[in-house]
């Protein structure tokens, strides 16, 4: 009865045959699924018809039946079960009996738990089970289980080895009595790895065997547990016992992810890929957080290795790049409850099993506040992805095709799920990139191996791959794929994709294929011909918006205000093409002063009227151009190019505020008063013409040169009846109210953190950079700056006012508590104290520490960029020291300053690279602003906009590129025409009612489209921080190696990260490109939770006779230099040169070269996130100090 069946006696069905298959493919695991809401049951027999429970789909589920098999489970099957088993995993192998539905009625029980699996008994006789539970199955109606017989089914064991199992036999059970309704009482969950046992009537039981199907491997066994339905996963998030998120994943380390968590203290980990659950970067993520037995403890409190009490651990250990808090508890109990407090510590170690949050203490005592550290400083919340709630990335990617692995048996992982042939790639830190020598006929999958070190392999199946590469698979070494994620099951470690087209390897087009793969990443397929045109539907939409907007015109001014006798006037970037704000200013008559008095605004001044582009009255809801619009989100800003979010001939043309044409503009009008503070505003369409088109630099050569007689040296067009001189007078007008309203705008607690942002001279081509220098932000820019944050909040308090459940805002969540923190601890130890309680407390520390006043706000000075632009320029430092070279040149270009001293020049310049590290420093424990839908906004979240000091906040003023403000647009205009059809307008209402939603979307619709707005937002930074990149290595590829003045930002083991002040960029220096005899490194003293002092490193130079220092071609350290330590007894010359410390903050010179491209893509550590093997890599190098006497040592 219980000998394995005779395999030569019945046929066998492979996990494959594509008749086990369901009719739901998401809820079925091969060979064989209890399907989780239909009742129903895959089996693997094709010769039987089909059953049903009672209560199931009347569809048939499948086209066969045996009525006993062996399959996985899929929980939930109902959400109720009769009983309350714990560790209900999916991809439960179990057995199950079926009869018709009339004539079979039961109910399972446990019987009993056997021992876990032994890795010893794999091969030896029948092998024991993971986990698995015995269960009885007692018809309804059988007084008691004493006629039962129990038969066992055994499931293969982990690893590649595939084993036989013997079988329950073939049932045959007569009609029962009772009920022919299978009561849903009557379903149960079942876990992974759960053995079912059933007990069954002896008579039921014939001799008639059950086909040897269950000769099964590894590969049917899930890998990722299935997704949640969303009807769930809004039920989880609805109760709190879900999170929502945007999935980050570290590029430097594969297998790190975050989301934010919603109390703002610390992130929310992943650790690899089985806990980020196919999940991307850029996706909404729905979380489960884990109990806090599994919660992480940040390396900096583990003291030593933690010890394991079974080997089951120690393969949990070497698969776990962390410290569990249970561990740590283990080992370190004491410890945690000197960090956290002795209270705090119990607490947590009671309650390990829960998944909440530890309780705060009720009557802190001062002494525990000082003394003891946040719970949330000390250990960090782990989960794992039940669902995707909104894919934002766009799943293109990049690579280079490879063939798999060999696929020889690999080493055996008893503790990880099974995966698919080619899946069994060990995630590592970053993706592995192992090219094997594979036979061309023994492979399924290519592999793409992806530039963009955040994402996994792709799995390109044989058949679709190039039959050039399956002949000569070396020949591709060098050829770039564009691709496309098109599957990633349950079963597979990786996902399947498709390849779209190859990127040219011709090193001419360096620059075109580079730009082409940082489009494609930020998710056009069509990367560089997405610029050029938009489809044809599209660009005919835009004309008939065009020719719809010109016959229209006249008709419709006697609906708009009319400002076109005003001097307006634009201020933008001298390359700007799309002219989206303009500003005007006037003195307000005796009588429109009386009149506001008596309305309650006393002490008005001036009229100040911002106008935006009225791109929402042509791009009307759901037209083929507001689906694109909507689709791409926001412009592009690229070094030499941009990709538009609209087709140009709205952009550039129609919308566009050009001089000397009448413009239609959505306006925001504010009477101010002499300080600029706000009394009234008002919102309306209106028409403008503009009378002069002025760059940023033009207008702070007219608030520089206020005077009457003053003439520019550049042309500028001036519109008449208006002058140069009325021209000046209004910017000098709008800056100085500007300027009173920044002050007190930073006085109130706004936060500003300014970085480095690059600025390059093209050739005429824009292909060559010719020059490079830091950005410099003017009072021209904040003057436009000022009134463009006014106009946005006073939209925004509207909106919020009058749509309290559809407004569509922006807001700026406060930083990590955790990780701000950890920057002020830093810096603290390096002499900046940072005051991180509010956002005004950080810029009033950062002001003290530059030295500048709290109401301007610290930003780099132009010295720095005068610094940067001579050493642009070939100013060589490399052969004498920083002290030496800097007295032979000036820093500061301003002839009215009296020439500084060296020393105060090297204070300063100290002080600057000081305050940038800082700011930076402090920059990454910010949290990205993100749009919202104010109806959606989770309860313990807040409008605010953190940085800014605003309670409400949005963005209005730029149209042409932001698809964001095109709906605020619309949501003002449905305000409007609300309020006209309040005032009994009715022909104004209808007016604006046109180019609103109808009918209104949802708030839930909004809340998507906030989040496709955020994602392509971060998608276009990435971008043109990617395009700043590539240029600056042009640039240096071009000119030769340059001597750059550098920042060290953070020091590790074997390398430090330094800053390069030119451009802003952080690379990393490697201590085995330098030419060193030994180096050491001094760890970070702390006390308690508190960093007294930062690491440092200890660096010896080799210093032989006729050594040399060219770090560029110096090898790592050599043999016979191994032994030699810091200290040692060698003989160096006594001036210290060959003897470096780096700390944090120091400045240090560096050589900034390139390497170029090797034709291997196999070494991705020498690549950032999207980095490219085509692409020549910067390699930076600190250089040794030098001096007279050493260079005539050596």
């Amino acid at each position: 009865m219980d000998g394995k069946p005779s395999s030569k006696n019945y046929p066998k069905v492979s996990p494959r045959d594509p008749r086990i298959r369901g009719p739901n493919h998401s809820q079925v695991h091969l060979p064989f699924t209890l399907l989780p809401t239909q009742l129903g049951l895959s089996v693997p027999h094709p010769n039987s018809p089909p059953i049903l429970y009672p209560g199931a789909p009347t569809a048939p589920v499948h086209n066969f039946n045996v009525p006993v098999i062996v399959g996985y489970a899929q929980p939930p099957l109902l959400t109720d079960a009769v009983y309350n088993h714990s560790q209900y995993l999916p991809g439960a192998p179990l057995c199950v009996s079926l009869k018709p539905p009339a004539s079979y009625m039961g109910r399972p029980e446990i019987i009993n738990r056997q021992r876990p699996f032994s890795p010893t008994q794999r091969n030896a006789g029948r092998p024991s089970l993971s986990h698995p539970r015995s269960v009885k199955f007692i018809p309804d109606g059988s007084p008691s289980s004493s006629n039962c017989m129990t038969h066992q089914a055994s499931v293969h064991t982990r690893g590649r080895s595939v084993v036989e199992t013997p079988y329950l036999r073939h049932v045959n059970t007569p009609p029962l009595q009772g009920s022919t309704e299978l009561p849903r009482s009557r379903a149960y969950r079942f876990g992974r790895n759960t053995l079912l046992r059933y007990k069954l009537p002896q008579e039921q039981i014939s001799d008639v065997n059950v086909p040897d199907v269950c000769r099964y491997s590894k590969k049917a066994n899930p890998v990722y547990i299935p997704h949640w339905s969303k009807a769930d996963i809004f039920a989880g998030l609805e109760d709190k016992s879900l999170l929502s998120g945007t999935l980050r994943i570290n590029p430097k380390h594969f297998d790190d992810a975050y989301i934010k968590h919603p109390s703002g203290d610390a992130d929310v980990f992943f650790s690899g890929l089985r806990a980020r659950n196919r999940a991307l970067p850029n996706d909404i993520v729905a979380v489960q957080i884990e109990p806090k037995k599994f919660w992480r403890v940040f390396d900096t409190f583990v003291k030593d290795p933690v010890p394991s009490s079974s080997r089951e651990e120690t393969k949990q250990r070497k698969r776990q790049s962390y410290v569990t808090l249970s561990e740590f508890l283990a080992s370190q109990r004491h410890d945690f409850e000197q960090l956290v407090g002795v209270e705090v510590a119990k607490e947590i170690a009671e309650d390990l099993n829960s998944c909440s949050d530890p309780s705060p203490p009720v009557a802190p005592s001062e002494d525990c506040l000082i003394n003891h550290a946040p719970w949330w400083s000390i250990i960090q919340r782990t989960g794992k992805v039940v669902g995707i709630i909104n894919r934002l990335h766009s799943r293109a990617c990049i690579g280079y095709l490879t063939l798999p692995k060999s696929t020889g048996t690999p080493k055996k992982d008893n503790s990880a799920p099974a995966v698919t042939e080619a899946d069994t790639a060990k995630s590592t830190s970053v993706p592995p990139r192992d090219v094997a020598n594979t036979s061309a006929n023994c492979w399924s999958n290519a592999r793409l191996i992806q530039t963009d070190t955040r994402l996994p392999y792709l799995l390109i199946p044989r058949q679709v791959c190039p039959q050039a590469f399956i002949s000569d698979p070396s020949s591709f070494r060098h050829v770039r794929y564009v691709a496309r994620i098109t599957s990633w099951p349950e079963s597979s470690l990786f996902p399947t994709g498709e390849l779209l087209r190859s990127l040219s390897p011709d090193s001419a087009k360096l620059l075109e294929a580079e730009t082409d793969r940082i489009l494609v990443v930020a998710g056009f397929y069509s990367g560089l011909e997405s610029i050029h045109r938009f489809p044809d539907s599209i660009e005919e939409s835009a004309k008939e918006a065009v020719h719809r907007a010109n016959s229209a015109f006249l008709a419709e001014l006697r609906w708009r205000t009319d400002f076109r006798s005003l001097c307006v006037f634009t201020i933008d970037p001298s390359t700007a093409r799309d002219l989206d704000d303009a500003l005007h200013i006037r003195s307000l008559s005796d009588k429109e002063i009386d009149e506001l008095d008596q309305d309650g605004c006393p002490g008005a001044s001036y009229e100040v009227g911002v106008h935006i582009a009225d791109v929402s009255y042509f791009v009307r809801p759901n037209s083929p151009v507001d689906m694109e619009a909507a689709r791409r989100a926001t412009t592009i800003y690229l070094v030499q190019l941009c990709v538009p979010m609209l087709p140009r001939i709205l952009c550039e043309e129609l919308c566009s505020l050009n001089v000397g044409e009448d413009k239609r503009t959505f306006s925001v009008v504010f009477k101010v008063d002499k300080y600029g503070n706000i009394l009234r505003s008002s919102f309306g369409r209106s028409v403008i013409r503009s009378c002069a088109k002025l760059s940023y630099e033009n207008a702070q050569l007219l608030i520089d040169n206020p005077n009457e007689d003053f003439r520019p040296d550049f042309a500028l067009t001036i519109e008449p009846p208006h002058s140069l001189a009325s021209v000046r007078t209004s910017v000098s007008l709008l800056h100085q109210l500007a300027m009173q309203r920044r002050q007190r705008r930073f006085s109130g607690g706004s936060l500003r953190l300014d970085q480095i942002k690059t600025a390059f001279v093209l050739d005429d081509d824009k292909r060559i950079p010719l020059g490079v220098a830091p950005a410099i932000s003017k009072p021209s820019n904040w003057l436009v700056e000022e009134w463009m944050l006014a106009a946005n909040e006073s939209v925004a308090e509207r909106l919020a006012k009058e749509l309290p459940e559809m407004a569509f805002l922006r807001r700026h969540a406060p930083p990590s508590l955790n990780q701000l923190s950890k920057a002020a601890d830093n810096l603290k130890s390096v002499g900046i104290n940072v005051n991180t309680e509010t956002a005004g407390s950080i810029q009033a520390s950062i002001c003290h520490e530059a030295g500048c006043a709290i109401d301007t706000g610290y930003h780099y000075s132009t010295e720095l960029v005068s610094m940067c632009a001579d050493m642009a320029a070939g100013l060589s430092l490399a052969e004498t020291d920083l002290i030496e070279k800097l007295e032979d040149f000036e820093i500061t270009p301003t002839v009215e300053q009296d020439r500084k001293t060296f020393q105060e020049r090297k204070v300063e310049l100290e002080r600057e690279a000081r305050m940038l590290v800082a700011v930076s420093l402090l920059t990454k424990t910010m949290n990205l602003a993100e749009y919202f839908c104010l109806g959606e906004l989770p309860q313990e979240c807040t409008t605010e906009h953190y940085a800014l000091n605003m309670e409400f906040y949005t963005h209005f003023t730029s149209p042409i590129r932001r698809y964001a403000d095109v709906i605020v647009h619309r949501q003002l205009a449905a305000i409007l025409a609300r309020k006209a059809q309040g005032d009994g307008n009715a022909e104004l209402a209808d007016w604006y009612a046109q180019t609103v939603y109808i009918p209104d979307p949802s708030s839930k619709q909004l809340q998507t489209q906030a989040e496709v707005c955020n994602s392509k937002k971060l998608c276009a930074r990435r971008a043109g921080e990617e395009s700043a990149e590539l240029f600056y290595v042009l640039f240096v590829k071009e000119s030769g190696p340059l001597t750059e003045v550098c920042a060290v930002t953070s020091v590790l083991d074997r390398s430090f990260d330094v800053m390069l002040l030119s451009c802003g960029l952080t690379r990393r220096v490697y201590l085995h490109h330098l030419d060193l005899r030994s180096s050491s490194v001094i760890s970070a003293r702390r006390v308690g939770n508190r960093t007294e002092e930062g690491a440092k490193l200890c660096l010896l130079w080799n210093y032989e006779p006729n050594a040399t220092d060219a770090p560029s071609t110096a090898q790592p350290n050599s043999a016979q230099s191994v032994d030699i330590t810091i200290g040692a007894g060698v003989t160096s010359p006594t001036c210290g040169c060959f003897y470096t410390e780096v700390k944090l903050l120091d400045v240090v010179l560096c050589r900034i070269s390139v390497e170029e491209a090797e034709g291997d893509n196999d070494d991705v550590d020498k690549k950032g996130e999207n980095g490219s093997g085509l692409l020549p890599t910067l390699r930076v190098t600190l250089l040794r100090p030098t001096c007279s006497q050493c260079q005539t040592t050596v």
